[in-house]
């Protein structure tokens, strides 16, 4: 309850921050809608000139786009922000505040501000999903809804703690800022089947290495009826995993910190 209160407030404030550069607010929304938008015309002129794509139909593919879409939005709208300020602490010598307060750090690296656009940008691409899912001639049960949901947020969950463990480099004095550049070929490689992997090796590796399979094809694919249990084990178990080794990594950087006042 005690951190449940902490969100709430973090809310408010990050609300009134809102009210005050509504301006920039209207110009980063109408940037993520059109950038949603563009993608999925992408995809659509791709489809001009071929029926499938690795067995992925035309809506299959726009599903599976508008699924990293909305994990990346989810990101960019809770946890981006906020990990963004902690590499920045580090450097700054704010970061020594965050370690007197009776919070875990962890829970401080991860929630404070929030970006308000990025999280109303997931309009978009949701609506998109449920207008192609409604064109397609197959049936979604309530499980493969249930099983798309547990995976979207352990699909958030990995990518929190893949960009996490890249920014616990920080401690080291390594300038981070440009690690956010795998970020963005992580979301690219998101938003491709796993079937394009002719290499199994390639494939095991954009699982347990560089986390894009299980980020959208894995919740896209049970909810068209794709997944399989292996599928649903590996993006789990590589959830799991880096969530563990990103905190290992956060308090290793903190043993080994020295303060930027010092």
């Amino acid at each position: 309850m005690y951190y449940l209160n902490l969100v709430k407030e973090q809310a408010k404030l990050s609300f009134m921050s809102l009210a005050i550069y509504r301006a920039n607010f209207v110009l980063m929304l109408m940037q993520s809608i059109l950038n949603t938008t563009l993608g999925i015309l992408c995809v659509e002129f791709i489809y001009i000139h071929v029926d499938s794509i690795a067995g992925w139909s035309q809506n299959e593919m726009i599903i599976l786009y508008c699924t990293s879409m909305i994990v990346n939005q989810i990101y960019r709208g809770l946890i981006n922000p906020n990990h963004l300020r902690f590499i920045e602490s580090i450097s700054s010598g704010s970061f020594d505040r965050m370690l007197i307060k009776p919070v875990s750090i962890i829970f401080q690296i991860n929630t404070g501000s929030i970006d308000y656009s990025s999280l109303l940008s997931l309009i978009a691409p949701i609506i998109v999903l449920i207008l192609k899912i409604g064109a397609l001639d197959i049936s979604i049960s309530g499980l493969n809804v249930i099983l798309f949901l547990a995976f979207l947020a352990n699909a958030v969950i990995l990518l929190t703690s893949f960009m996490m463990l890249l920014y616990s480099l920080a401690f080291k004095h390594i300038k981070v800022y440009g690690l956010t550049g795998i970020y963005f070929i992580l979301m690219s490689m998101s938003e491709k089947p796993k079937e394009i992997f002719s290499c199994k090796e390639i494939m095991y590796a954009f699982i347990m290495l560089i986390p894009s399979i299980p980020l959208a094809y894995v919740p896209a694919s049970l909810l068209l009826n794709k997944g399989s249990i292996p599928d649903m084990i590996a993006a789990a178990v590589s959830g799991i995993l880096f969530f563990l080794i990103s905190i290992s990594a956060i308090k290793k950087g903190i043993r080994n910190y020295t303060s930027a006042s010092s």
